[in-house]
């Protein structure tokens, strides 16, 4: 019998058992947000779950032990609050509560965490959080967003010019039709390219050094930013196969990475 992915899954005694193999355990963060006139609002939580779930069985099946913790379903968005039915948390109680769920795996003696993040706009929190878990608790955790394992083949894959994948683009757009075909109404689908300062960053493959808020709705007037008429479900599952297969990759790695001297703990 396959080793089961999903932490949740899971009696305590069998997550004691568990223990003694040194899995990886990872902690998907998502967003709860719109996606344009013709992606659901869960993109973000939905997508950063089935990358961590498909790395996490192709690993496991390699020999690495792996489990992937309930998705983080809402997000840091207030940027796109002008859009009826994005939910987010501040950036404290956002900081927080992934905080809280860290802190508790690392009580119960999970030594490699992995943060997997499905939303941009959580990033720099993230970041910070890694930190503070590490200097403030004694915990040692990685974080990275999921597309970052796999730029070089993103890059390859795309027909968009630049500005065609950033939000609801031809990226996500491609990777919703490969995992939920059901969900997506393409005859709504409609381009968007920013135009501004060549300051900003435009695309997700080519950023700017310049970073100031903005509502979403400042931006664009359907929540789109980038190309998503150019998504097909065949170019969508091709690319989420190259993400996941990077993705395993790193947790092939990661699982053998030096375990740290373990530190005082909060919970």
């Amino acid at each position: 019998m396959a080793d089961k992915v999903k932490l949740g899954e899971h009696s305590w005694p069998e997550v004691e058992e568990l223990l003694e193999r040194n899995p990886v355990v990872i902690v998907p963060v998502g967003a709860f947000e719109q996606h344009g006139l013709h992606l659901p609002i869960m993109v973000d939580a939905h997508l950063v779950g089935v990358v961590a779930e498909a790395a996490a069985a192709r690993t496991s099946n390699g020999g690495r032990r792996v489990v992937v913790t309930p998705v983080v379903w809402t997000g840091y968005s207030p940027h796109h609050l002008d859009f009826p039915g994005t939910v987010t948390l501040d950036d404290a109680i956002f900081s927080e509560v992934v905080g809280q769920v860290v802190r508790s795996l690392a009580a119960h003696q999970f030594r490699r965490i992995l943060i997997l993040n499905g939303h941009g706009g959580n990033a720099n929190l993230l970041k910070n959080l890694v930190q503070s878990l590490r200097y403030e608790h004694g915990i040692n955790a990685a974080f990275a967003c999921y597309w970052d394992f796999a730029l070089k083949e993103l890059a390859e894959w795309r027909e968009s010019k630049s500005g065609g994948i950033m939000h609801a683009c031809e990226m996500e757009t491609s990777l919703m039709l490969a995992s939920r075909p059901d969900l997506p109404q393409m005859d709504r689908a409609r381009d968007h390219f920013l135009e501004r300062s060549k300051y900003f960053a435009n695309d997700l493959l080519s950023g700017g050094p310049v970073s100031a808020a903005a509502s979403f709705k400042e931006l664009s007037p359907t929540g789109v930013i980038g190309a998503p008429t150019l998504a097909t479900r065949e170019r969508g599952k091709e690319l989420m196969d190259a993400i996941v297969s990077a993705v395993a990759a790193f947790l092939e790695e990661f699982a053998e990475w030096p375990l740290p001297e373990a530190g005082e703990k909060s919970t």
